[in-house]
């Protein structure tokens, strides 16, 4: 099984987002590919580190792309901003690491939901801290971390799997 993980990129300024608009849909369209496919209304944490300015920012910024929800296939996924340390309390389908949020705490939490972790920063897909990262610029990359995605018991669908890097 294959689990997925994004990373956020680091924010540019105080007011924008680590994953740009055209990066969100990158990321609609890779939950649209989890198996099986997310139906209804579901929940997305957008992951901040607790007393981080910048992190929270991000998260902020992240969730107001998302106003009104994110689509992804016969889903629509609501953002919740979540610390890392309240991630553990579950209730949610996915987890969206806002800037600085990619640690093995955001990365346990994921393995206990199993769930996908989704970041910008492509370090910590390397590292195993996340299972995808997504860039959308200058062109749309997606790296997803196999071991990760096992250790999370997230699949994805295999047509997906084909346009995308693993390691």
């Amino acid at each position: 099984m294959l689990s997925l993980s994004l990373m956020t990129f680091l924010p540019r300024s105080a007011n924008a987002a680590s994953l740009s608009a055209k990066g969100l849909k990158v990321l609609g369209s890779a939950l649209s590919c989890l198996q099986p496919e997310p139906i209804g209304q579901l929940v997305i944490a957008i992951a901040y580190v607790a007393g981080d300015d910048a992190s929270r920012k991000d998260a902020e910024a992240l969730a107001a792309l998302m106003d009104g929800g994110l689509r992804a296939g016969r889903a629509v996924f609501q953002p919740k901003l979540v610390d890392t340390a309240s991630l553990g309390g579950g209730g949610y389908a996915a987890i969206l690491a806002a800037a600085g949020a990619d640690g093995e705490r955001l990365m346990a939490a994921s393995r206990s939901a199993r769930v996908l972790c989704v970041t910008a920063d492509f370090a910590a897909v390397q590292a195993g801290r996340c299972v995808m990262a997504i860039r959308a610029e200058p062109r749309v990359d997606v790296l997803v971390n196999h071991a990760a995605a096992a250790a999370t018991g997230v699949e994805l669908a295999p047509a997906f799997l084909m346009m995308i890097r693993e390691i």
